[in-house]
């Protein structure tokens, strides 16, 4: 029995080394294929790297399944989503299953990860199969020819797998075989729980009554409107000798990166506050870093890779993601400027309702943030970054491209002693008491005189 792996996949250049390779240490002889939407990142050569066969398809999950499905050699047609991991057992189990010549299709149970009450109750509920209780998330598997004979997935733009299943419930039984999927929770967790189950759900009610996919997915997208805005942090992992070495040279490693790391968090807190209202993306620096940056940044963030060969280049590639997932507005921060707050990025998001591009200025010529409605490439070309001309030149840039501009107040970055020295002098607000806390440790003002 030979199983094929279709793997519909958009911008998840994070996941998807992960997930191929975890399949195929399951089963070598799995046929995995990676039916890629269009990404603007590195899923397509991560995957091929990782030992993937790769096709392309216009976007649309249904669209991309049936285009990995129509390249499948195997009997047994498994369609994983790219952040959902098969249990040590999913191959031997799937084997003996269908085996039986009369079972055609099924789903895993499901857990999720990170996981939430509502979420481990619908877990249990999950075990059953129902329309509301199995979905593509859970792994759907199937024989070859009855999905072929089914004519596939339905190019919807919603409910492809819901509407496959309820199909297949017409013809067999569509089994739950006995083990669990592990699927991320980061959408739901990100839009709210129990707001996405209800919406979820009230959305499957209106499909079942005969509204039009299409109307149904234009509902969902004006709901989906207030997650048209991105925000971008770029950050490093904290480790000693590789943040904020200027700062190391006066301060040492070990306190450079401590308060590189306070300093992030405070950026990701005051992120937090931002009503939910902006998809947050975090771009670290080191693709070796993906886990670590998972784990210290929590549910809150989509995690992509910083790709390109300069800070020019990877700006570029940031904006060219978020704009690629549908973004109508985005704006970048840095995480070393403790004064950075929810009511700064606010007033740039509301600021690109009138102007091209919004920009934080930085009193050592550079800037800490950075927005706008479309890629403007020019304003990452020929920057002579790390000087004090960044933002003269990045100004030059919109001036000749005829860009309307809204200039935020300046807020200072942190580069030597002397800049968190005068820092922690000239502000004292309770939202900064462990960055304070930190300074008054190092007895800062005896280190500088030294």
């Amino acid at each position: 029995m030979i199983f094929s792996v279709v793997i519909p996949a958009l911008n998840e250049e994070t996941n998807i080394r992960e997930c191929v390779l975890h399949v195929r240490h399951l089963d070598p002889g799995a046929e995995v294929i990676v039916a890629d939407g269009g990404s603007a990142d590195r899923t397509v050569q991560v995957a091929r790297e990782a030992g993937a066969v790769t096709c392309g398809a216009r976007r649309g999950r249904g669209t991309q399944m049936n285009a990995g499905a129509a390249l499948a050699s195997g009997d047994i047609v498994l369609f994983l989503h790219a952040d959902t991991r098969l249990p040590a057992n999913a191959f031997s189990l799937l084997a003996d299953f269908f085996q039986d010549g009369k079972v055609q299709v099924g789903t895993f149970r499901v857990t999720y990860a990170p996981n939430h009450p509502a979420l481990a109750l619908y877990s249990i509920l999950a075990r059953h199969d129902t329309i509301f209780s199995s979905f593509g998330d859970q792994c759907l598997v199937v024989r070859k020819q009855f999905f072929t004979s089914l004519g596939g997935f339905p190019d919807w733009p919603l409910f492809e797998d819901v509407h496959f299943l309820r199909m297949a419930r017409g013809k067999t039984r569509v089994h739950k075989f006995p083990a669990t999927v592990t699927t991320s929770s980061r959408r739901l967790q990100r839009n709210g729980v129990l707001r996405q189950l209800a919406r979820d759900v009230w959305y499957i009610i209106q499909y079942l009554r005969g509204v039009p996919p299409e109307e149904l997915a234009a509902k969902y997208d004006g709901w989906h409107r207030h997650l048209e805005m991105s925000l971008i942090i770029f950050a490093r992992f904290p480790s000693p000798g590789k943040v904020k070495t200027r700062l190391a040279g006066d301060i040492g490693d070990e306190p450079a990166a401590e308060f590189y790391k306070l300093c992030a968090e405070h950026v990701f807190r005051e992120s937090d506050k931002l009503s939910g209202r902006a998809q947050r993306y975090l771009f670290y620096s080191d693709p070796e870093d993906s886990k670590e940056m998972q784990h210290w940044g929590g549910p809150r963030f989509h995690y992509v890779a910083q790709e390109g060969s300069d800070l020019g280049r990877r700006l570029e590639h940031a904006f060219l993601t978020v704009f690629e997932h549908g973004a109508q507005k985005a704006i970048v921060l840095a995480t070393d400027v403790p004064g950075i707050s929810a009511d700064i990025v606010g007033e740039a998001f509301r600021a690109l309702d009138s102007s091209d591009v919004v920009l934080g200025p930085c009193p050592d010529g550079g800037y800490y943030l950075l927005g706008m409605k479309r890629l403007y490439k020019e304003l990452f070309a020929n920057i002579p970054w790390s000087t004090d001309q960044v933002l003269n030149e990045t100004s030059d840039a919109m001036r000749k491209l005829g860009l309307t501009v809204r200039r935020l107040p300046a807020l200072a970055d942190i580069d030597t002693g002397e800049d968190l020295r005068r820092w922690h002098e000239e502000v004292s607000t309770p939202a900064h008491r462990p960055l304070h806390d930190l300074v008054r440790r190092l007895d800062l003002s005896g280190e500088i005189s030294r």
